[in-house]
């Protein structure tokens, strides 16, 4: 006796084989899309090394906000005595628009959330780590994220931005600190700012 599956029965099991196909060009497709957007971070950052690209990826960069990145510093400098002032959020701002990235970017809504509550320690640890090998090994540009990053801790120093001292104690130790993992051009632009 064979067993003859009824018109019901059928349709499920066609409904069945339909959604498992489905899934797999869904799969497909993400897994294409997946590559595509690392590609475009490798890109953005200048690296062909796929564990960086992946640890960038798990901190939540993608194609567009990737363009930021080497900006983090900056973000971390301008939280370094507790607070974000005016001035300080304007140059940053500034710096991502000399950049040509659009305002509502996703690039720079990151920026600015990143302005409106400090990021955590482990952030600050894991984005540091991860811009010493993207740009620690040749000394491209880290010089001027230091630059970049005495630029913004002066926006707001000093009585008024006008007197005194423009970077306070924090936001040199923090410069400093950047300036150490970002190797000896970063450490050179670091000292031939403050040592003079």
């Amino acid at each position: 006796m064979s067993f003859t599956p009824s018109d019901e029965e059928q349709k499920y099991f066609q409904q069945r084989e339909k959604e498992k196909r489905e899934q797999i060009r869904k799969n497909l497709t993400d897994a294409a899309e997946e590559l595509q957007e690392s590609r475009k971070v490798a890109d953005t950052v200048g690296t062909d090394k796929d564990e960086v690209v992946q640890r960038l990826r798990a901190l939540g960069f993608d194609g567009d906000t990737a363009r930021v990145f080497d900006l983090m510093p900056l973000v971390f400098v301008a939280w370094a005595d507790g607070s974000v002032s005016i001035r300080e959020r304007r140059s940053i701002m500034k710096i991502v628009e000399q950049r040509g990235i659009e305002s509502g970017s996703h690039a720079s809504q990151l920026v600015e959330t990143l302005l409106e509550r400090e990021p955590s320690p482990a952030f600050l640890d894991e984005t540091l780590a991860l811009l010493r090998e993207i740009v620690g090994m040749s000394g491209e540009r880290a010089d001027d994220i230091v630059g970049l990053s005495v630029q913004v801790a002066e926006a707001s120093g000093g009585l008024l931005g006008l007197v005194g001292d423009k970077v306070s104690t924090e936001e040199r130790d923090l410069i400093q600190h950047i300036a150490d993992q970002l190797g000896e051009k970063a450490q050179s632009a670091f000292h031939k700012r403050f040592d003079d």
